[in-house]
């Protein structure tokens, strides 16, 4: 291997792993004694309290000690030296990116004795010049917004934090241009194929701990976002075996009908969606096989959307009339006298000629009117004939007018489903080594109005000349992670992440399923 491959090949692996530890959290202090002076070699060991994950260091000659790396979670802090008393500092939560001080002042006296204190939260951070908020899935999920078109975790980044505007498609972070942001998943970047966009690939609700929105002041390792960073952390399982589970509903039988459909004589439209999820992690427990208390955790977690719209508002749409489709156009002669033609006869506005009556008369071109404004039938074509019988059995029109006579959905998706599945396990190797890894997959199959044309309502696709398209996304992810520490000073944290989505969208009446081999190729064209 050459020289500059083998940099390279290091500069890679360096990268990887100072952006690998973008979900984690640090724990700085200085211990000190009575008199105020700095104690230095104290064992400090931290513990989270729901897993009896252990990391332990000491303080180096000024008294300092700093923690990096450790996953988000409620600690307990324990201070030991010779000749004084052990000292726990307990209640501790740790969220993403932060950096949270424990300055303790050991008492004199015997290392059998302790004494416990309960730490509170900080009022100002004054180790990191980040500036951001952190939301817990308790805090999202009690929030009283609906769940139309699914519920993401990202959406409430925009309602509640200061500088944030937009929404998951175009969001804005202090003035920032869209498709800007970063957006990180277990520590690793999640976006696919547009750059701080991951909407339509995001995970349950039910299985996020929290995420956190940086908007500015965020460390060296963000560098490549030009706006701010949608941190996300997926949960973890305990010694306790936890779990949620919700369901939302809603119908149109709980609504009143629209001002336009009372007026047209129409029923209110046809409105349901549903959504349920469940979750369950804890201890990877196998009777008489495995037991993995203190050891191995999992937590997983399910959640599905669907989405059924149907109705018109407003007349928006324009079809032919039954008479038309049978060649009588009577009614579209509108009396209005628009001049003469060669022969001295009068051409009115909306009249018909018939084109096989050609002819020239003093250089000018002359055909005759077909008689009454009327079509014979024997001069439609077989193509015509087609047409026609598609037309009047799905589009005839609703209203006795000649424009805007039919209707079109309100809603911009006709039908819309969404699988959401994650799963996430971590590994206590020994007290200095431990595993970890995450899968999630997002299935979103969805019918677009966007572009237009005709609708048949009794139909869900539209009926057969129905311009609706069915946009297929599906997305995966997966996190690979090892953390080694060393010495106690010296730490090692690898990551190896792999993003896919693709992207397919065909027509909605298409019999033939979208290639996956095409799918591919359109997400890199979107």
């Amino acid at each position: 291997m050459s020289h500059w491959k083998r940099c390279l090949l290091w500069a890679g692996l360096f990268s990887a792993c100072l952006w690998a530890q973008q979900d984690r959290a640090t724990l700085v202090g200085t211990v000190t004694d009575p008199s105020g002076a700095v104690v230095p070699q104290v064992k400090v060991t931290i513990v989270q309290t729901t897993t009896n994950l252990t990391v332990e260091t000491r303080t180096n000659e000024q008294g300092q000690f700093r923690v990096p790396n450790l996953p988000v979670g409620e600690y307990r802090v324990e201070f030991e030296a010779p000749g004084f008393k052990k000292m726990v500092r307990d209640g501790i939560r740790l969220s993403i990116q932060d950096v949270v001080r424990v300055d303790v002042r050991l008492e004199v006296g015997s290392t059998t004795e302790s004494l416990t204190v309960t730490a509170e939260a900080p009022l100002l951070a004054t180790d990191t010049p980040e500036v951001g908020q952190v939301l817990g899935t308790r805090q999202v999920i009690d929030l009283p917004l609906g769940f139309s078109g699914g519920r993401y975790a990202e959406n409430f980044a925009f309602k509640l934090t200061p500088g944030v505007s937009g929404n998951n498609w175009t969001s804005h972070i202090n003035g920032a241009p869209s498709f800007s942001k970063e957006v990180v998943l277990e520590g690793a970047s999640a976006t696919i194929y547009i750059s701080g966009h991951m909407g339509e690939s995001s995970p349950s609700m039910e299985a996020l701990e929290e995420f956190k929105i940086q908007t500015s002041g965020m460390s060296a390792e963000f560098t490549r976002t030009a706006g701010g960073v949608f941190n996300f952390v997926m949960k973890s399982g305990t010694n306790q075996f936890h779990g949620s589970g919700m369901f939302q509903l809603h119908n149109e039988s709980f609504d009143a009908n629209t001002f336009a459909n009372n007026f047209y004589g129409r029923p209110r439209r046809y409105d349901r969606r549903h959504n349920w999820a469940a979750s369950l992690g804890g201890p990877v427990w196998i009777p008489k096989v495995i037991n993995g208390r203190d050891k191995w955790f999992f937590y997983a977690a399910y959640e599905k959307y669907k989405e059924q719209y149907a109705g018109g508002g407003s007349p928006t749409v324009t079809v032919p009339t039954e008479a038309w489709w049978n060649g009588d156009f009577s009614n579209y002669l509108t009396g209005e006298i628009l001049g003469k033609d060669a022969l001295g006869r009068d051409v009115p506005r909306g009249g018909i000629y018939d084109p096989a009556t050609y002819r020239l008369v003093d250089g000018r071109v002359v055909r005759d009117l077909f008689p009454g404004n009327r079509i014979p039938a024997s001069r439609f074509s077989k193509v015509a004939m087609n047409l026609r019988d598609i037309m009047l059995k799905h589009y005839k029109p609703a209203l006795p007018t000649l424009l805007n006579n039919s209707f079109f959905p309100v809603s911009n998706q006709a039908g819309f489903e969404q699988t959401q599945f994650s799963t996430k396990s971590d590994y206590q190797i020994n007290s200095n080594q431990r595993l970890s890894g995450s899968f999630v997959f997002v299935d979103r199959p969805r019918t677009l109005l966007d572009q237009g044309g005709v609708w048949d309502f009794n139909d869900p696709n539209g009926g057969p000349l129905s311009r609706a398209r069915l946009q297929w996304v599906a997305s995966h992810y997966v996190r690979l992670a090892h953390d080694w520490t060393v010495t106690p000073t010296i730490l090692n944290h690898m990551l190896v992440a792999y993003n896919r989505q693709i992207n397919p969208s065909r027509r909605s009446t298409s019999r033939s399923p979208a290639p996956r081999s095409l799918a591919s190729r359109a997400s890199a064209r979107t």
